[in-house]
């Protein structure tokens, strides 16, 4: 399976790192994860908050960073066609966004958007983009008996 990698399923790994979505990240060659690079760009703007969240310390957390970058292929944010961050913009301007990113790189590359965003899961929903997929779907689709 391939999946866009949200900011948030990051900040979740971070926070919980031996929570059911740093499990799913660390399960190599179960799960093809694409992302833009604005991905680590958020992460790190919002680093402090990650570090009183996470029961990591800064050094355990920028390991852990290492480590997802490391499983995530990055596709530069300047290498995704404007046409695509034009209709990103048209389908996201309403409900968040941040989220102009991984729209556009869906649009592109035509993978479902991991997401634990629910807030931006349903306002896609609503405008008929069924783009977004849950952790519950990732599990039950790699984990099936």
């Amino acid at each position: 399976m391939i999946v866009i990698t949200d900011s948030n399923i990051i900040f979740s790994a971070l926070i919980t790192p031996n929570g059911v979505v740093a499990h799913i990240l660390k399960a190599e060659n179960k799960l093809q994860l694409f992302a833009p690079s604005y991905l680590f760009e958020e992460v790190d703007k919002h680093l402090s908050k990650i570090e009183e969240l996470s029961p990591l310390d800064r050094k355990q957390i920028k390991a852990e960073i290492k480590t997802y970058k490391r499983l995530i292929t990055i596709i530069e944010t300047k290498d995704i066609p404007k046409k695509y961050y034009l209709e990103a913009y048209e389908i996201v301007i309403d409900i968040d966004f941040d989220d102009v990113f991984f729209v556009a790189l869906n649009r592109y590359k035509h993978y479902k958007i991991w997401t634990l965003d629910n807030e931006l899961k349903r306002g896609l929903e609503q405008k008929g983009y069924n783009i977004c997929i849950t952790t519950a779907e990732i599990k039950k689709s790699l984990y099936k008996k």
